[in-house]
């Protein structure tokens, strides 16, 4: 990819990453406490996006592989609580139907988190 194409795709991924902090700041500060731990996670999300991007920009390659594992590990934190209030909302409920759909969504997230082989 010519690099001053990928300079304009960074700066717009930084815009946009800007305007999700903004947003997400905001609906932080404006919630509860329950509110507050639901919104965190795209916050840190949002934030790892920054300044991975800002990283790319700089040509900062250690930098921005340490925000993309933080990226990935918050994803992953915020997936696994959801999955888990599904799998206890299931079991509370007698719906196991549900715990089919959890499961594909483990599948995903395995395929999501291995790593890829290089040829």
């Amino acid at each position: 990819m010519n690099k001053n194409i990928k300079n304009i795709w960074t700066i717009r991924n930084i815009i946009m990453s800007i305007i999700a902090i903004i947003i997400l700041s905001w609906a932080f500060c404006q919630n509860d406490f329950i509110g507050k731990i639901i919104i965190s996670p795209f916050l840190v999300c949002a934030i790892s996006i920054l300044g991975g991007n800002i990283s790319i920009l700089l040509n900062k390659n250690k930098l921005a592989k340490i925000f993309h594992y933080i990226f990935k590990f918050t994803f992953l934190l915020y997936v696994i609580g959801v999955l888990s209030y599904v799998i206890y909302y299931s079991i509370k409920n007698k719906e196991y139907s549900m715990l089919i759909i959890v499961a594909i969504f483990i599948l995903f997230i395995i395929l999501f988190f291995r790593p890829i082989k290089k040829k």
